[in-house]
């Protein structure tokens, strides 16, 4: 039988001491408060940096060509994270629960409850195996299970790579504007802190089904073992997630009355890419770009730093220093983690990311309402968002087109506060409307 369990994982200052008073020198200060580009000078970064704190998340500066840069530079800037702390962190990576709770400690509400909220982890058994889903779930206070039965749910569902944990701010400001909801934040099956079981790589490049069915079979059973009712459910998909959430309600149509899909992958063929032979092989061989920061041994972390430097160094107004070397961290320890879930990509992209069965020649298989939102500046063509709205506003159902400005695919990050303001929105009409 299938069953689930709830845990709360111990609250620990193991991870914090892998921070130690060496990020306290100029290089880690050039880490996790500078907005230089890949191959500017610390010392340039620290003379920008009263400027970009008044900056935006998404206010990215182009990259400078490196001539006249000492490698050394170079090395520190692309790289920023220091050896040293690299190799505490490679030692560090396998707590990966801790890393969580300690990243998830940010918000007023964990471990200890706050004045209207409390939160816990959950462990929920998707399938005869043992596997299970792992979650951040979010409740007010005082909260019961007669009153978890007749709530509202937002549901956070994150895109490829990622985890649950990248949108622990959001999460902390949707609650504090939605005190009556109930917030689900979930690890899809192979990825963040869900079980990682092996990868069927046998499975034909053209089954691209087959590979679907993984994760919407084990997400479906993650909805019914929940106990939530379809009529009380909202979702807000992100990337890959949206593309596989939608899927799921192509044949289940019981799960959620409302989907946001929020700059979704795999919707639409814009163009034929022209990409290297060796690039396509690569990706046809089913590599995956974590693999390089798993076989970097201690060097990992420091490889990972490039990323979160410049994804996260810019939001000093929701995340602070301390807390960006937690989600630095957090970031590592997924990625580094044994390979799952990012082994799909193939399947569901071909060379380029271009999508081997674009969604918007199924969308009008979907069964609920939907609110398309992209960021200004994503990367993900919004054509293929448009025309699934087209098409679903002729079969009778409900779907809105959103456009969040100085943002990018990551667009709960970079347009934080306007992203927020539009989900409250969507879950006041929610509750107006269901």
């Amino acid at each position: 039988m299938i069953q689930t369990t709830v845990i709360r994982l111990p609250n620990t200052a193991l991870i914090r001491s892998a921070f130690s008073s060496s990020y306290n020198t100029v290089r880690s200060q050039v880490y996790y408060s500078t907005a230089s580009t890949a191959v500017q000078s610390s010392q340039q970064s620290n003379s920008a940096k009263a400027d970009d704190a008044t900056t935006t998340a998404s206010s990215y500066k182009a990259p400078t060509p490196p001539t006249g840069v000492q490698l050394n530079d170079i090395i520190t800037d692309i790289f920023p994270l220091p050896v040293k702390e690299s190799f505490k962190h490679f030692l560090q990576r396998k707590k990966i629960e801790q890393i969580q709770d300690d990243l998830l400690s940010i918000t007023p509400f964990y471990p200890e409850p706050s004045a209207t909220h409390k939160a816990e982890i959950i462990k929920t058994q998707v399938d005869s195996s043992g596997n299970y889903m792992n979650e951040f779930y979010i409740a007010p206070k005082n909260s019961t299970e007669k009153d978890y039965a007749k709530a509202k749910h937002l549901i956070f569902i994150h895109g490829y790579g990622a985890g649950l944990g990248f949108f622990v701010k959001n999460l902390e400001k949707i609650a504090e504007m939605n005190k009556d909801w109930h917030i689900h934040a979930i690890d899809l099956l192979g990825y963040g802190c869900s079980s990682r079981p092996s990868f069927p790589h046998r499975i034909p490049y053209d089954n691209n089904a087959r590979v679907e069915k993984i994760f919407t079979d084990t997400l479906s059973e993650w909805f019914t073992q929940r106990g939530l009712d379809k009529t009380k459910n909202l979702v807000a998909a992100h990337s890959m997630g949206a593309y596989l959430t939608a899927v799921l309600n192509f044949t289940r149509p019981d799960l959620f009355q409302k989907i946001m899909m929020i700059s979704p992958g795999g919707i639409y063929e814009s163009r034929k890419m022209t990409v290297p032979a060796w690039f396509a092989q690569l990706w046809n061989w089913n590599w995956s770009p974590f693999s390089v920061v798993r076989n970097s041994g201690p060097f990992g972390s420091m490889l990972v730093s490039g990323w979160t430097s410049r994804r996260w160094s810019k939001s000093l107004d929701i995340l602070n220093l301390q807390n960006q070397k937690k989600m630095h961290m957090y970031t590592y320890a997924i990625f580094s983690a044994k390979g799952s879930g990012e082994f799909m990509l193939n399947y569901l992209l071909a060379p380029g990311g271009v999508p081997r069965k674009p969604l918007v020649e199924r969308i009008q298989n979907l069964n609920c309402d939907s609110t398309w939102i992209y960021g200004d500046r994503d990367w993900m063509d919004k054509t293929g968002g448009k025309l699934s709205c087209d098409i679903l506003k002729k079969k009778g159902l409900g779907a809105d087109f959103r456009v969040v400005p100085n943002a990018g695919h990551h667009v709960y990050l970079d347009g934080f506060d306007t992203f927020n303001d539009l989900i409250t929105n969507e879950m006041n009409e929610f509750k107006e409307k269901y």
